[in-house]
């Protein structure tokens, strides 16, 4: 039994592991807060361009 504990204290490859799932979940935060503030800026890209559409007043069309 001592020996299967030790074994297993000496055994890296669960910390291998843990360190590639911690990666993942911090470039996965990275990828998120940039989604984030990308979205953010599209929607205050088309917030200016709607402003700016609705400052238009077209001609009026000739009669009949």
């Amino acid at each position: 039994m001592l020996s299967l504990i030790r074994r297993f204290r000496s055994d890296e490859r669960g910390a291998t592991a843990t360190e590639y799932a911690m990666l993942l979940v911090f470039i996965a935060l990275a990828i998120a807060v940039g989604a984030s503030a990308l979205g953010t800026g599209i929607n205050d890209l088309f917030a200016k361009v709607q402003t700016r559409l609705d400052a238009v007043n077209p001609p009026a069309l000739p009669g009949p």
